[in-house]
C-alpha cells in the first residue's frame, strides 16, 4: 500500500477514536479505602487576586451525594496547607470515616493570609470565604449545599474567624468550632482589626457580638484550648458570655497543652467527631 494511503487511513482511524473530555482527564482520584486532598485556585473578585485552597474528599466520594461541608481556617502566618501538612486532618478523617465513627464529609481549607477573615486592608476575606469559595466547592463537588450540613471551624486566628463568620452568617452554618481561638483585647490585636480608634470593636469582638445579638438558634458550638495557652483569657470571657444562652449543643474543653500544632493535631479526631459524628444532633 502506498505510504500516502497508509498515512491517510491512520489519520481517518484516529478521528473515529473516542476522545476523553477534559473533565474525565482531570477527574480527581476516588478510592474506596482512602480520601484525597486536592489543590484548587480561584480568581477572587473580593481579594483582587488568585488564591489557592485545599479540598479534602472522603473515601469513595464519587459514589456519594449531599455530603456535608466543613470549612477549616488556619491561624496567623499559616496557609491553606496547614491542616493537612501540620494537623494531619486528612489522615484523621480517613481513619474515622473508615471506622464508621463519623459520616463522610468534604473539608474546604482556604488561604486567609493574616486577615482574621474580615474585610481588611488586603481585601474582603469575609466575602471571599462565604460567597466565592463555598459556592465554588458546592459547584464542583457533591456537597449538600444546605445549612444543616455546613460547618465552620478554625484554630487561633482561624478560631476567631470561625466564630466571627459563623455568628454573622447563621443562615449558612449550623456548627462552629473554635480551637484555641484568638479572641483578642484591643491592645493585642492588629490596628486594622478593630479600627485605629476602636470604632469596629463592638462589631468584631466575639463577646460583644454574643452580648448584642445573642447566640443564633440551632447553632452548635465546640470550644477548646490548651491549659497553658496564652489566649486563655479570651476563651474564658467567651465562656462567660454564653451563660444563659440557648445553645442546642455545646462542648467546652480545657485540655493539657499549649498553642502549637502538637496540641491541634492530637485533637483533630475530637474536632471531626463534633462536626460529623454518627448519630449526633445536627
Amino acid at each position: 500500500m502506498p505510504l500516502r494511503t497508509t498515512l491517510l487511513n491512520l489519520c481517518l482511524a484516529s478521528l473515529l477514536l473516542p476522545v476523553s473530555s477534559a473533565t474525565a482527564q482531570d477527574a480527581p482520584p476516588c478510592a474506596p479505602d482512602a480520601g484525597v486532598v486536592l489543590t484548587r485556585s480561584i480568581d477572587s473578585v473580593a481579594l483582587g487576586q488568585t488564591k489557592s485552597y485545599n479540598v479534602y474528599l472522603p473515601p469513595d466520594w464519587c459514589h456519594q451525594a449531599d455530603l456535608p461541608l466543613l470549612v477549616m481556617l488556619h491561624g496567623w502566618d499559616g496557609d491553606y496547607t496547614d491542616w493537612v501538612n501540620k494537623g494531619l486532618l486528612d489522615q484523621a478523617a480517613d481513619a474515622l470515616i473508615l471506622a464508621g465513627e463519623i459520616e463522610s464529609l468534604i473539608i474546604l481549607m482556604p488561604d486567609g493570609d493574616n486577615s482574621f477573615y474580615v474585610d481588611g486592608p488586603d481585601g474582603d476575606y469575609e466575602t471571599y470565604i462565604v460567597d466565592e469559595l463555598i459556592s465554588a466547592v458546592d459547584a464542583e463537588f457533591p456537597t449538600a449545599a444546605a445549612r444543616d450540613s455546613r460547618f465552620i471551624g478554625g484554630l487561633s486566628m482561624g478560631g476567631y474567624g470561625a466564630l466571627y463568620l459563623g455568628l454573622r452568617h447563621p443562615d449558612l452554618f449550623s456548627a462552629i468550632g473554635a480551637h484555641s481561638p484568638a479572641i483578642l483585647r484591643p491592645e493585642d490585636a492588629p490596628l486594622w482589626l478593630y479600627g485605629p480608634d476602636q470604632a469596629l470593636f463592638k462589631e468584631r469582638d466575639i463577646v460583644s457580638l454574643v452580648a448584642r445579638d445573642g447566640w443564633p438558634p440551632h447553632m452548635r458550638l465546640f470550644v477548646d484550648i490548651g491549659a497553658s495557652d496564652g489566649l486563655m483569657r479570651g476563651v474564658y470571657n467567651l465562656f462567660g458570655s454564653l451563660f444563659g444562652q440557648p445553645l442546642p449543643a455545646f462542648e467546652g474543653h480545657v485540655w493539657p497543652g499549649v498553642h502549637n500544632w502538637s496540641y491541634w493535631s492530637r485533637h483533630a479526631p475530637d474536632y471531626l467527631r463534633f462536626y460529623g459524628g454518627v448519630g449526633e444532633e445536627q
